[in-house]
């Protein structure tokens, strides 16, 4: 059985560095690397391409766009950590995940947003995109926080406790996190159902008083984030990733 790993954030969170020291010192066996063709780069993966047992390889959305292509084909290994692409729509990479875990049988293991602080405290707009992220995610990781203030830090982090998110938050500090084996550990502590059986018989409550009349079909309900309206549109539209980064950039005074 090979183990999933999906890693969201934006492309310059420090996603690559932080994914380096968690295969080292919290993943074991042969583990397969899918980068978003669109962020592949040789100065980015250096810390990557060095890893002992672990190979770097591209993924890309198949020509009709709704599902995964993985190249040609070959045996993923032990683990299939995904990097997504930075600049696209969490939520359809999410979905189109899911469905491949499910096509090849693969064990989600753990979905891990990496906040880049900078970025998110620059960005108010940049809330909601990284709320449709945690929703997915067993783990919050927070990088960049050198120019950002505690209190907005806690804040951050008191807001998606307050609202009772079972993500687990955790801070990076020099590209490292305090226990790697917490942070790939696989009881899933998401929001969302995607990843996982559900049986919706467990949704239903029944008494004496509150039984149907008729018989009923058991469907599960639909994740609020893929949702759509009788168009095909989705009903949550989070911001564009391509207008947040934008901003960024102009805050930061880059072109892009």
């Amino acid at each position: 059985m090979t183990n999933l790993y999906i890693f969201l954030g934006t492309p310059d969170c420090g996603r690559r560095a932080v994914l380096a020291d968690l295969i080292r010192d919290g993943l074991s066996g042969e583990t397969t690397v899918y980068i978003a063709e669109p962020e592949r780069s040789e100065d980015t993966e250096k810390a990557l391409a060095g890893l002992p047992n672990t190979t770097l390889r591209s993924w890309a959305f198949s020509k009709n766009g709704n599902t995964i292509d993985l190249g040609e084909p070959h045996d993923a290994g032990d683990n299939a950590v995904f990097l997504t692409d930075g600049e696209d729509d969490p939520v359809d990479q999410i979905e189109a995940l899911a469905a491949l875990a499910k096509r090849l049988d693969w064990s989600v293991a753990r979905v891990v947003t990496i906040v880049d602080c900078q970025f998110a405290s620059s960005v108010p707009e940049s809330a909601e995109w990284l709320a449709a992220c945690i929703h997915f995610s067993d783990v919050a990781l927070l990088t960049n926080r050198a120019d950002v203030s505690n209190a907005w830090v806690k804040a951050f982090i008191d807001g998606y406790k307050k609202d009772c998110f079972p993500c687990l938050f955790e801070l990076v500090k020099k590209n490292r996190v305090d226990n790697p084996a917490r942070v790939l550990d696989s009881t899933p502590r998401r929001m969302t159902m995607i990843f996982d059986e559900q049986d919706p018989i467990y949704d239903i409550e029944f008494d004496e008083e509150n039984l149907p009349e008729e018989p009923f079909d058991l469907v599960a309900p639909p994740d609020p984030y893929l949702e759509t309206t009788e168009a095909g549109d989705r009903k949550i539209v989070i911001p564009r990733t391509g207008e947040l980064l934008e901003a960024f950039d102009r805050i930061r005074g880059n072109a892009r």
